[in-house]
């Protein structure tokens, strides 16, 4: 971990890792970095085998060494329809709203505290840790799997209004 990195991941939730792109973005690499924590932290086997469930971004499906190392090391990656995640990713039906919330209020009440004083990336994951610690929760994580029908499975999860032609939903201008 470079100086500017290390700067950048103080105060971070305890067992995150910072790695940086030059665009901002994921990239294959990164993924496969991340990839290789993920493992490290759950630690899955072939015998226990561990499911991922994933968005269709390039840098998860289309990146063969991310994909030979998730098969090898017991981790079975599931790609969630394109246009789905809304109803189908758990961490979209539970814990982006709170998160993105504490993560609202986060500088807020860092500024009260820190007067005279500007928030700068160097906060970031000082703020985030105190946000992901408020919205990250066992029961939110069930919510989200249990919201999405990933578990307990509910395979009635979109209803049949959810499949209507996008051109019966345009409304008059009144």
């Amino acid at each position: 971990m470079d100086k500017y990195t290390a700067e950048l991941s103080n105060a971070a939730p305890p067992g995150s890792k910072i790695e940086i792109s030059d665009s901002g973005y994921i990239n294959s690499e990164l993924f496969v970095k991340w990839l290789r924590h993920f493992i490290d932290v759950v630690h899955p086997s072939k015998e226990k085998k561990v499911l991922l469930l994933l968005d269709g971004h390039t840098t998860h499906c289309k990146n063969l060494e991310a994909l030979l190392l998730a098969r090898e090391s017991g981790v079975i990656l599931m790609q969630l329809p394109g246009h789905t995640t809304h109803r189908l990713q758990p961490l979209d039906r539970s814990f982006f709203k709170p998160m993105e919330v504490y993560y609202t209020e986060a500088p807020e009440k860092w500024l009260r505290s820190n007067i005279e004083r500007t928030v700068t990336q160097y906060q970031v994951a000082e703020l985030l840790n105190e946000a992901y610690g408020r919205a990250a929760t066992i029961q939110t994580a069930a919510n989200g799997f249990k919201a999405s029908g990933v578990w307990p499975v509910n395979r009635h999860v979109f209803k049949d209004f959810d499949f209507v032609d996008s051109t019966v939903l345009i409304l008059k201008k009144y």
